[in-house]
């Protein structure tokens, strides 16, 4: 029997079910082997990189919907080799790949702005150069620059790189407690991560630490819900502890929400962070309704429209999801969060084309995404594109480009 034509048979069967069974919407940074395979791959190998691609992405789907009731201890941030001496000698050039000595007294140069190149390449959707930037200048200028660390967690976390953003963030928090876009942040990536606890922590200081609701009575009470009910929470946090901090978050913002009525702009803010905390307690219903009203006052807001989006596929509403990342992507293209969430929609609805682009054009954006490899093996067997297979094996990019269309950076 020729073992070619049949070790596949079965396999997009068993990985449907598989799918239906997880309904897969939102991603983590896994930690799992990322060890690629050789092009030219046998077909027994090539059948056990898909069981092994299942496997990775099995354990990213049972990590995911854990709930961690610990979160091991903050590890050091390491900064990339590139980064140490990162256009030191060069300020004026936005070459992203120049990397020359260091002395001392280019750490002394007045004239050396990495902070802005940095923000100059963040605001260009040049995320890698950016970090690089960022990562220099807290390197060889101020390491206890508190807006450079929060940019550097920013980027990670448009590269889908919660763990490395909650590092930055966290020493952010750490040089300025009352940061309320630090807060925030490092809130929503708790979330991301499932750490509820420290997510609800981050989100009340946002509101204890904000100026704005300086004059605010934090003082205990009743919990008018502005969209989600008491029992949806219980039911889904479970935890009583976990569920009074819940309450009181709630309780919180929805007096800042009723505080501050007189600044649109602070409205928005609180609308947002109580998306959030609707997504703790999976009242995803309230979190859109949320996440709309922001949307309604900051239209331009790519990341209101990513979280909209991630809050609808959370819901089990891949479809609705779409145009809300459509319109993240119209307003930063080179958003690599809001691409893995789309093709996470896609594969979802059984588009696995289109999903596999969208997998490529992540990775595209970040190399060091290493799970989308996974979640791209899995797309290309579900659309029996096996000739692709031994490409996404040896992880060549380039050579996706003459089958599937998306920008190459």
């Amino acid at each position: 029997e020729d073992v070619s034509s049949t070790w596949h048979d079965g396999l997009e069967e068993d990985l449907q079910a598989h799918l239906q069974e997880n309904d897969v919407v939102t991603t983590n940074e896994a930690g799992v082997d990322e060890e690629g395979y050789l092009e030219g791959a046998s077909i027994e190998e090539l059948a056990k990189a898909w069981a092994e691609a299942e496997a990775e992405y099995s354990t990213d789907m049972a990590s995911m919907y854990q709930d961690y009731s610990e979160t091991p201890e903050l590890a050091p941030y390491e900064f990339s080799e590139e980064s140490r001496t990162y256009m030191l000698n060069s300020t004026t050039t936005t070459d992203t790949k120049e990397v020359v000595s260091t002395t001392n007294n280019d750490r002394a140069n007045p004239d050396l702005d990495l902070f802005g190149e940095g923000i100059r390449h963040f605001e260009a959707g040049e995320i890698h150069a950016a970090i690089l930037s960022f990562e220099s200048h807290l390197q060889n200028v101020d390491p206890d620059h508190a807006e450079a660390w929060r940019m550097l967690g920013k980027c990670h976390a448009e590269n889908d790189e919660d763990r490395k953003a909650i590092a930055c963030l966290e020493r952010a928090v750490e040089r300025d407690p009352y940061s309320t876009e630090s807060l925030l942040a490092l809130g929503v990536s708790y979330v991301n991560e499932l750490d509820h606890r420290r997510a609800l922590d981050n989100l009340k200081a946002w509101i204890t630490h904000n100026p704005k609701f300086a004059g605010m009575d934090v003082s205990a009470g009743e919990i008018d819900s502005l969209y989600g009910s008491g029992e949806e929470n219980e039911a889904s946090i479970g935890e009583r502890e976990e569920l009074s901090e819940f309450n009181e978050v709630q309780r919180l913002l929805l007096r800042a929400l009723d505080y501050d009525l007189g600044d649109e702009e602070s409205a928005t803010d609180v609308r947002e962070a109580l998306g959030v905390v609707y997504n703790v307690s999976h009242d995803y219903k309230a979190a859109v309704e949320s996440f709309r009203a922001a949307i309604a006052s900051r239209p331009n807001d790519y990341q209101l429209w990513n979280k909209l989006g991630a809050t609808l596929a959370n819901s089990s509403q891949s479809a609705d999801a779409l145009p809300a990342y459509h319109e993240a992507l119209k307003l930063k293209p080179r958003y690599a969060r809001a691409w893995l969430n789309m093709a996470i929609s896609h594969s979802n609805l059984q588009n696995y084309d289109e999903a596999a682009r969208c997998y490529l054009q992540t990775l595209s954006l970040n190399p060091n995404a290493g799970h989308c490899w996974s979640y791209l093996r899995i797309a290309l067997t579900c659309s029996e594109r096996w000739d692709l297979l031994p490409i996404a094996a040896s992880r060549d990019i380039d050579a996706f480009k003459e089958h599937f269309d998306f920008v190459q950076y």
